[in-house]
């Protein structure tokens, strides 16, 4: 099949596989299926990021340009310590989101004028790295790239050289000075496929860190470690996996934090470096601590056939922004640690809103 027919089967997938699982299986709800499709597209978005037809850029250029009432407020006050979340409209049509920023309260929605894979905050909030699928052709494989807080200003990080390596989604280091991203290689280079280091400044200065088809790494607070997501032949359910932590240098083996089956690929660092927020099978919260203990849910209470994804941290440790899946349409959500306080904060009728990252409030624009 070729990508362009993988594409299309996706987007037509993410309604039909929803619509089965309630039918066969109401217990679980939308949620199983939902995270089979998105394993799926997950593998997408690795084989071949950005290399899509002519045609489907043109398509993916028209749906940035439409309006999408985004940011209804959800509540007030500026919960977390303020600041900007960014979050993306996931497309299934062309395997990318268009990005958007808001308050945490929903409101001051901006659009940044961006189509690609991925997006997320420098850790000063000053700058945002994404993905650079608009600049993918032949001879030219998937690189990051840096874009300002507006959307402005999108500077390419193409130094890397191999052109058979794709450098896709990722996190900055503290200091600004590094990014680890996803790498895998193209026209079946498997052998490529790892997490890599890489200067933050031009994307030059590859080192490889670990091998194999792993997911975006994030970084712990203090610089010091890695936090990865992995799975393994015969993990169930469909798509699932662990959590693994390693030197952020690769001078060590990296180590599993969570049981085999207990993960999907999101997760994040909470501020203070003690706690991994991720996503547990069908769409819960858990956290854990770097060195596996403390495994617990956070309980907070989603209705039936809905779930929590791409989980994310206040900028003082206090909330969990997440995408809350339900059914045909995903929103933007917002929940205490403790269970409490679940409010959205963004939605937009039918719109799939994925992959939230809050920057703090002393650099964001």
């Amino acid at each position: 099949m070729t990508l362009d027919g993988r594409g299309r089967r996706a987007g037509e997938g993410f309604r039909h596989a929803i619509d089965d699982l309630t039918a066969t299986d109401p217990d679980r709800g939308s949620f199983e299926r939902f995270e089979a499709f998105r394993h799926r597209k997950r593998r997408n978005q690795r084989i071949g990021a950005g290399i899509v037809a002519g045609a489907i850029v043109v398509v993916a250029i028209v749906f940035v340009a439409q309006a999408i009432p985004h940011g209804e407020r959800g509540a007030a006050g500026l919960p977390g310590g303020g600041g900007r979340i960014l979050y993306g409209d996931w497309d299934a049509q062309v395997q990318r989101a268009d990005w958007y920023t808001a308050s945490p309260d929903g409101s001051s929605s901006r659009d940044l004028g961006l189509s690609g894979t991925c997006a997320i905050w420098f850790p000063d909030g000053s700058r945002i790295l994404v993905t650079n699928d608009a600049a993918v052709g032949p001879g030219s494989p998937l690189r990051p790239a840096i874009i300002e807080p507006d959307g402005t200003g999108l500077r390419p990080l193409d130094a890397a050289g191999d052109p058979d390596l794709n450098l896709g989604c990722g996190d900055v280091s503290p200091d600004g000075r590094r990014i680890a991203v996803e790498g895998f290689g193209a026209d079946g280079h498997s052998e490529l496929d790892g997490i890599y280091s890489i200067r933050a400044s031009d994307g030059g200065d590859v080192v490889r860190l670990v091998r194999g088809p792993v997911s975006p790494p994030r970084y712990s607070p203090e610089g010091g470690r890695l936090s990865f997501f992995d799975t393994t032949e015969g993990t169930s359910p469909t798509g699932s996996g662990a959590l693994f932590v390693m030197p952020s240098d690769g001078s060590a083996d990296p180590v599993r934090i969570t049981p085999w089956g207990y993960a999907f690929d999101d997760h994040e660092w909470s501020p203070d470096g003690s706690w991994i927020v991720f996503q547990r099978p069908y769409g819960q919260l858990y956290l854990v601590r770097p060195d596996g203990s403390d495994l617990h849910r956070v309980p907070v209470e989603l209705s039936a056939g809905t779930g929590a994804l791409n989980p994310s941290w206040s900028p003082d440790g206090a909330w969990i922004v997440f995408s809350h899946q339900r059914s045909d349409e995903a929103v933007i959500s917002l929940v205490r640690v403790d269970g409490t306080g679940l409010r959205d904060i963004v939605n937009a009728p039918g719109a799939q809103l994925q992959s939230p990252d809050w920057a703090a409030p002393s650099t964001s624009p």
